[in-house]
């Protein structure tokens, strides 16, 4: 009788996965909505994938154009609270707007 061959499994889990540069810019720009502190995090990780070999200085300035236009204009909202949105573990902090390369 034949041996039954085992395919792998396609629906399991794939572990750690290293997001490009674009996908990093893109989440970060996505999660400045509501945690500014995760967007500061993320947005310094692609800062530090950038070298010669991935000269994307312009990608990463206009996303931190967009992210710092976006919290710019977050006070003319009358839902928007400073003091929440800008709180971390427990703490207020001033807004702090990202910088360019």
């Amino acid at each position: 009788m034949a041996k039954k061959q085992s395919l792998p499994n396609k629906y399991t889990a794939p572990g750690y996965v290293v997001w490009s540069f674009g996908r990093t810019i893109r989440e970060a720009e996505n999660v400045s909505r509501w945690n500014p502190w995760l967007a500061h995090a993320w947005m310094e990780e692609a800062r530090d994938m950038l070298s010669l070999d991935r000269p994307f200085f312009t990608e990463y300035n206009a996303c931190v154009d967009r992210i710092n236009y976006y919290w710019s204009r977050l006070p003319m909202f009358r839902w928007y609270n400073e003091h929440t949105f800008w709180a971390n573990d427990g703490f207020d902090y001033p807004p702090t707007f990202l910088t360019h390369i």
